[in-house]
């Protein structure tokens, strides 16, 4: 009610100052309040929005997930509330016949954000913590806008987790490019990173015009027209690196953060930035041999029988070939099994429906796994070496869903 009561005051509206630090405090009241809510209630209110009866076809060739995913956001019909139904096909356009429960979206999104990671060009930096870079064909066909867009309907359809931004690029969305701290390290050009401390690290006045005139395209393109001194340097270049990383894109920055809106995933973010940010962020935990053991549960025959024992002596080794895996032994890694049984190469922040299951087959000689029900089923051997070549084969020679 005070608040009120000086919003309500003419005089006292007319301070900036005043209406920030109201505004601040609101914020920072608003946060109190929500930082004990659980991600599982913040992310069961978005997926309230899910319209179940209304159905959005994306047809996706693996190759170019993301042309696919354009083709069906661009339609007239299309709505991020609608039920996805994923169809993948072959390079020649033949259908896998891949009914969607669940396991081909995820398989959709984890592609999706592999190719906007490493092959879009609207995303630069480190593997696992990545930034916005400038790309003119992705401003002009809207790319921006799809990135965090998909981004947003992974979270809330229950899809891979986009867990490959920079702290920087998600402190920027919940506070605001302008109060997020950069430094020189954090540019991920390095040219750009050695011109930068060149002239922070000049020791005299002679070092510091070289450095300058070096730089001299980069403080052009930025509008920098302050003269650079010995006391100023670490300043101006602290201003020059936040420019290359936040404010060179802003306007990707900005389709970026309009496509986060769909769904309300950017609102949640701000309102519970502690919980939702992990969404976005590398995992603070490897994935361990241990996880996979516990993450699938295991189905036994009935104790005492033949196959029971055979069993037993299969789930042996397939403990230990988690182990190998977890130790890159020249075989396969965690993260291929992981992709192999769910279609996710890391386990989503909500975990798994339905559970991860781990079932036995004598049918057949390589593994099999039906992503849409999270199961994999592995051959019972009578030797951990055919074993652990087999399990190799079957996952490596496994394209994706429906093939597996």
């Amino acid at each position: 009610s005070h608040y009120v009561n000086l919003l309500e005051d003419d005089e006292l509206s007319d301070d900036s100052d005043l209406l920030e630090a109201i505004s601040r405090s609101l914020r920072e009241q608003t946060n109190r309040s929500t930082r004990g809510v659980p991600l599982e209630d913040i992310v069961g209110n978005l997926r309230r929005q899910i319209k179940v009866d209304e159905v959005v076809r994306f047809n996706i060739v693996r190759r170019n997930v993301l042309d696919g995913a354009a083709r069906a956001m661009n339609r007239p019909n299309f709505s991020p509330e609608k039920r996805m139904d994923i169809k993948f096909t072959d390079d020649l356009g033949s259908s896998e016949g891949a009914v969607d429960h669940g396991g081909p979206k995820r398989e959709f999104f984890r592609l999706c954000f592999q190719e906007l990671k490493d092959i879009s060009g609207m995303f630069e930096g480190p593997t696992d913590a990545k930034v916005l870079a400038c790309n003119s064909e992705a401003v002009k066909n809207n790319g921006y806008y799809l990135a965090g867009q998909l981004m947003a309907m992974s979270i809330v359809h229950g899809g891979q987790t986009p867990h490959f931004l920079s702290e920087i690029l998600v402190d920027a969305l919940i506070n605001g490019p302008e109060k997020t701290e950069v430094s020189i390290d954090d540019i991920p050009d390095l040219d750009t990173q050695s011109v930068l401390r060149e002239i922070k690290e000049s020791v005299s006045e002679d070092q510091l015009m070289e450095a300058v005139r070096k730089a001299d395209h980069l403080l052009s393109l930025s509008g920098c027209r302050r003269t650079i001194t010995s006391s100023n340097k670490a300043e101006v270049t602290k201003d020059l690196a936040h420019w290359y990383i936040l404010q060179r894109t802003r306007a990707p920055y900005e389709r970026f953060r309009e496509g986060l809106r769909s769904l309300g995933v950017l609102e949640a973010l701000l309102q519970h930035p502690e919980q939702m940010k992990t969404f976005f962020l590398k995992p603070t935990k490897q994935l361990s041999a241990e996880d996979l053991e516990v993450l699938f549960r295991c189905q036994l025959s009935e104790i005492g029988s033949n196959r029971y024992e055979k069993e037993c002596k299969t789930l042996g080794f397939w403990r230990d070939y988690l182990q190998d895996a977890e130790f890159n032994m020249q075989g396969v890694t965690l993260e291929e099994i992981l992709i192999f049984a769910t279609g996710c190469n890391s386990p989503p922040a909500l975990g798994f429906t339905p559970e991860p299951s781990l079932e036995f087959i004598s049918g057949s000689k390589f593994p099999v796994a039906n992503t849409c029900e999270n199961i994999i089923r592995i051959p019972l051997k009578d030797t951990y070496e055919e074993f652990k070549t087999d399990m190799d084969f079957g996952i490596k020679n496994s394209p994706g869903f429906g093939m597996a």
